[in-house]
């Protein structure tokens, strides 16, 4: 399992948010299409025009589990 902080801006009552959050996922992110998934994942938890502006991983995965 990766862990990611993610920092991404979004709409809420027609303002721009910045919102912060640790973002676990089962594979690492490192592509524009995976940025596009997280985009994505995070429309269907409700946020509004999610924008990622960055991302940085705190937690590799565990090289043991592999």
């Amino acid at each position: 399992m990766y862990r990611y902080m993610l920092t991404f801006t979004h709409t809420t009552s027609g303002e721009t948010q910045f919102t912060a959050l640790d973002y676990p996922t089962a594979r690492p992110i490192s592509s524009v299409e995976d940025v596009q998934l997280v985009t994505l994942h995070l429309r269907t938890q409700g946020y509004t025009a999610p924008f990622v502006i960055a991302f940085s991983l705190f937690t590799p995965a565990d090289k043991a589990a592999s």
